[in-house]
């Protein structure tokens, strides 16, 4: 019996197809791995940052707060992310401390709740979140110093759009979590309006992992910096994988147009690549300014408020800042 031409064609494109795509996963593993010293592109992502303080520090800790020794080549940067209101403009409601160690490529993610009720320097006391709006980063800077002890240098915010527009180019992402979360959520996610996930990998899209970040009708604030944190994990192991590196031009355009930083685009992500592939999980550690460090209070004009209990902040800041 003669075979069929047509069909023996088709197989051959397969098994065509097949190699080709065997030999371009091929060549990216070892753009990134044996080659990535004598490649532009890759020189270009893993250019070496050599800054770690760009502005001047203006303040002072307040009676009471510890300066926190800060080790040579360990790097404070801030991760907000802003949410815009029509009658009060944007508050960063997303605040986390990063600190990067530069020699071993360990990091420390540490969350604020954005409810703390600090004093922001030059304009009295007022919730953390509104540092940003009032002064901008250096505010900011002059705030978590004054009441932390604790000096960032540098910082990337990013709105919604931002935000789904980074999930959207790496295509989703694989969200790690130990956790079950049940939240009311858009008709477009549910048809009952009531999403559930975890625990375990979950792979998410930007408007679930929109959702995961914001939902709040059914858990705490504190829950909230946990999701973001995971969140955050899944979008850094995402960016490193051959998939990830294949979007690095459409994530810097990104970043150029949706993120306010006072980091350049090479910086970010060679910073990005050195928390995350120099170690794994056990080298990104993750603090959160919860419960056991503040105290819920109401002030005179009514707003419910989270204190800072600074002895038990700073603490889990030198735990944070400290990698010999």
């Amino acid at each position: 019996m003669k075979k069929n031409p047509r069909l023996r064609k088709q197989w051959y494109l397969i098994i065509f197809l097949l190699v080709v795509l065997v030999v371009i996963a091929i060549a990216i593993y070892l753009a990134m791995t044996l080659f990535r010293d004598q490649l532009p592109f890759f020189q270009l992502i893993d250019s070496s940052y050599t800054s770690c303080d760009q502005i001047q520090k203006v303040s002072t800790p307040l009676p009471g707060i510890e300066d926190i020794y800060q080790e040579e080549g360990v790097c404070l940067y801030m991760i907000l992310g802003s949410d815009y209101r029509p009658q009060s403009g944007y508050r960063t409601d997303i605040i986390i401390l990063v600190a990067l160690d530069r020699s071993s490529g360990k990091a420390s993610l540490v969350s604020f709740p954005r409810d703390l009720w600090v004093s922001i320097p030059g304009q009295g006391e007022g919730r953390i979140n509104t540092a940003m709006q009032l002064g901008g980063f250096s505010l900011l800077a002059q705030t978590m110093q004054a009441n932390f002890g604790v000096y960032p240098e540098q910082y990337a915010m990013i709105e919604m759009e931002g935000f789904l527009s980074v999930i959207d180019a790496l295509g989703g992402i694989n969200v790690e979590t130990d956790a079950y979360t049940a939240d009311a959520c858009d008709t477009s996610l549910d048809p009952d309006g009531w999403c559930e996930v975890g625990p375990g990998t979950i792979s998410m899209d930007s408007d679930l992992a929109l959702w995961y970040v914001r939902a709040r009708y059914n858990s705490s604030d504190f829950d909230r910096m946990r999701r973001t944190q995971e969140v955050i994990k899944a979008v850094a192991d995402r960016l490193m994988s051959p998939a990830g590196v294949l979007q690095t031009p459409k994530l810097l355009e990104i970043y150029g147009s949706e993120v306010e930083t006072n980091v350049n685009p090479s910086d970010a992500i060679s910073l990005m690549r050195m928390a995350v592939s120099s170690g794994g999980n056990e080298n990104l550690r993750r603090f959160t300014i919860g419960p056991n460090e503040v105290t819920s209070w109401t002030t005179p004009n009514g707003a419910a408020v989270l204190l800072p209990n600074h002895a038990a902040t700073q603490n889990i800041l030198k735990e944070a800042l400290t990698f010999n």
